[in-house]
């Protein structure tokens, strides 16, 4: 229960007890406020994907206003999003939803109802409504939430989906869209779940690397911060063009707009690179970083997959750290406003209980990322390699990560739009070290699009 009371006082997340409401909803959800007044914020720029420019970046945060129940929180648990473009969607459209929301083709492209219009859409989830048979970008599970649209919708209101026994109230998935979304490319070695973590960001005020696991109260699937993330890949931005952002609250006769209109010429930023690393021999090292043109800040993306895995034997080599690996990656992610040397502190890794740290770790004592020798004597003398890391950059022309959380936390609404009057962004592809040298052995860079939903019963929502 100390752990509890610590994330509750830290805002950090929302908390939920499942199954205690007559009315099967959340009995602290933090619409409890007049719904009328939250803020919604909306804002739009360009994508430059991997060195191509020319997606669209949408940046949405959703929040209860000043007397609100949690001012500066989401606006809601649950809710339906249209995104009005100001031109009709041309790409090509996808036949299959998501794995863990059968009506949502946001992975892989618009819907067949969306194309040759300009509405990206979403499906109802208001009690007793008959299921959508027809597939949707946002589906049942997309919703704007404090920050970003990511799919974080409530389960259990009579959905298309219904959840396992006792999981009312619990969100489709607690790991944000991996984007770029409407990604055709598949599997796309430079999709990234973007994820923050330490030092940049701390959940909850945890200093180190979060892996969710019933040992520490974080759901499984949990691996850091949303930094709230959108971006649309072949949409193009239209210069001059004007965009809607429209959040209907089920239940309520709620539905709020936000508009946006680019500049009649638009910014876009240049191509990131992703910087190399130089290990320290102690778990942590440097980064040799230049800021991508037009940019005003950024983050480098630091994900770690644990050693190169050899063929025998079955059972595979453990990172020191007791948890990176190719289904478990652990994330870092460093911030700054300017080129320079960028440090990734030695001792951040994950303390949540391992296979190396059978009953958890002290703060602060854990490798970052394991060198060979810290493997090998996690592996009882087995010769083993570095642990494998992917490395991107994303650059920023507007206050990304000041509107995000924590930072602004108990703000209702952040400043979201850059000096150039809109909201533009660049990533780079992905690159992949084993300490000093490139990767030699195949690494698994496509992020999990879907992690772990969280189990029954007992939940910590994140925002």
């Amino acid at each position: 229960m100390r752990n509890i009371r610590s994330l509750i006082a830290s805002g950090a997340i929302v908390f939920a007890a499942a199954g205690c409401s007559a009315s099967g909803t959340n009995p602290i959800s933090p619409t409890q406020a007049n719904v009328s007044s939250n803020v919604l914020q909306f804002a739009v720029g360009t994508a430059n994907v991997f060195g191509t420019p020319g997606s669209l970046n949408v940046v949405a945060t959703y929040r209860q206003p000043t007397g609100g129940f949690a001012p500066g929180d989401s606006g809601a648990l649950l809710d339906t999003p249209t995104l009005t473009l100001p031109a009709p969607i041309s790409a090509t459209a996808a036949t299959t939803g998501a794995g863990y929301d059968g009506v949502s083709t946001i992975l892989a492209g618009p819907s067949s109802s969306e194309v040759g219009t300009p509405k990206i859409t979403s499906d109802s989830q208001n009690p007793g409504v008959a299921c959508a048979t027809a597939l949707t970008t946002f589906g049942q599970s997309g919703g704007v939430f404090g920050l970003g649209i990511e799919p974080y919708n409530a389960t259990g209101q009579a959905d298309c989906t219904p959840p396992g026994a006792g999981s009312t109230g619990t969100p489709f998935q607690v790991a944000p869209y991996p984007i770029p979304l409407y990604d055709t490319v598949s599997p796309d070695a430079n999709a990234l779940v973007p994820w923050g973590g330490p030092p940049a960001f701390e959940l909850a005020g945890n200093p180190d690397s979060v892996v969710g696991t019933s040992a520490n109260l974080y759901p499984a699937g949990t691996a850091g911060v949303s930094e709230g993330i959108d971006v649309f890949s072949g949409i193009a931005p239209a210069a001059g063009g004007g965009y809607t952002l429209a959040v209907a609250v089920p239940s309520t006769s709620v539905t709020q707009k936000a508009g946006f209109k680019l500049p009649g010429t638009l910014t876009t930023l240049g191509t990131a690179t992703s910087p190399a690393y130089t290990p320290n021999g102690s778990g942590g090292g440097t980064f040799g970083f230049a800021m991508p043109t037009g940019a005003t800040e950024a983050y480098v993306e630091v994900v770690d997959y644990g050693p190169a895995q050899p063929a025998a034997p079955a059972a595979g080599l453990t990172s020191c750290n007791g948890w990176a690996s190719a289904g478990t990656p652990v994330y870092y992610t460093l911030e700054t406003t300017g080129s320079g040397t960028l440090t990734l502190p030695s001792t951040i890794g994950p303390t949540a209980p391992s296979a190396v740290f059978a009953t958890g770790a002290a703060a602060g004592t854990v490798p970052s990322v394991c060198t060979a020798a810290q493997n090998t004597t996690a592996n009882a003398g087995t010769a083993t390699t570095d642990d494998q890391i992917a490395i991107q950059v994303i650059g920023f022309d507007y206050p990304a990560f000041e509107s995000s959380y924590p930072h602004s936390l108990g703000n209702p609404s952040p400043a979201i739009v850059g000096p150039n009057g809109e909201d533009d962004i660049t990533i780079s592809a992905a690159t992949c070290q084993a300490g000093a040298t490139s990767c030699t052995s195949s690494l698994p860079l496509l992020r999990r699009r879907t992690a772990e939903l969280q189990k029954p019963g007992l939940v910590i929502r994140q925002r």
